[in-house]
């Protein structure tokens, strides 16, 4: 073998590994782009699938809070069972969690309430909603000497707006004190009034302010009636005044005297 052959032998070897070195490495990046393709395609999938889970539960409690569960998205039949249930559990964390957010809201609301009668401060306060008349009381300075608290329910929660009265011993037993409680539509609390009977021709705004209904402005209407043509001859006579008419006269004629 002359020295021409090996070399050519050597050329053969040569062009061979230098093929095989070549088609691993053309193989490698094909290898490498289709992982890369394989991985975009199935995080793809995962984005997607998130992405419609999202939206199902937004649908779920949107239609909760529009339509108080009245038009929930779960099917009323022919429903996937293990779907529905999940479905029902989603409504029921988003209703708690409404209700509490709810309760937070009001327990930190103040709202202003007014306590007058038998106490030794009365005046108009601010309070933390969901209080009870017995924590007013305490801001109004507790209870005069005088004040019968057993006609009063001091575990009542008081309302924005509302006119607390505290009567004396002596309008309980001579049963000129009710207490007269207007329930509101949602159930609330009504406000508490004295219908001690007040002489609309000798009262002063204060006292007629007790009357249920009955504010500054209107108080100052019946006592300009008064001062401009005399007393008052019969409570009918209270319906001339400017504000006052049939149905407030009703609700307050047993209250009120000449």
């Amino acid at each position: 073998m002359d020295l021409i052959d090996i070399k050519d032998r050597m050329s053969r070897i040569k062009f061979i590994f230098e093929k095989i070195k070549y088609g691993r490495t053309k193989y490698f990046y094909f290898s490498a782009i289709g992982l890369i393709l394989v991985l975009t395609a199935i995080f793809s999938i995962i984005f997607f699938n998130q992405g419609l889970e999202i939206k199902r539960k937004d649908n779920i409690l949107k239609s909760y809070y529009q339509e108080d569960l009245a038009g929930s998205s779960i099917p009323a039949d022919g429903g996937d069972p293990a779907q529905m249930d999940e479905s029902a559990r989603e409504i029921t964390i988003a209703a708690e969690s409404k209700g509490s957010m709810e309760d937070i809201e009001n327990t930190n609301t103040l709202i202003k309430v007014y306590i007058c009668g038998e106490v030794n401060h009365p005046d108009v306060y601010e309070i933390e909603n969901g209080k009870r008349i017995a924590d007013l009381l305490v801001l109004a300075g507790g209870a005069s000497e005088g004040a019968f608290l057993t006609a009063v329910n001091l575990a009542q929660k008081v309302a924005d707006g509302q006119r607390v009265y505290i009567p004396s011993k002596e309008e309980v037993d001579s049963g000129r004190y009710m207490t007269m409680q207007d329930s509101s539509p949602e159930g609330g609390t009504g406000d508490i009034f004295s219908t001690t009977a007040v002489n609309i021709n000798s009262a002063s705004p204060v006292e007629l302010q007790s009357l249920p209904g009955i504010g500054p402005v209107t108080a100052q209407y019946i006592i300009d009636h008064r001062n401009k043509r005399g007393p008052f001859r019969s409570k009918e006579e209270l319906k001339n005044v400017t504000g006052i008419g049939e149905k407030k006269y009703e609700k307050i004629k047993d209250a009120i005297s000449i």
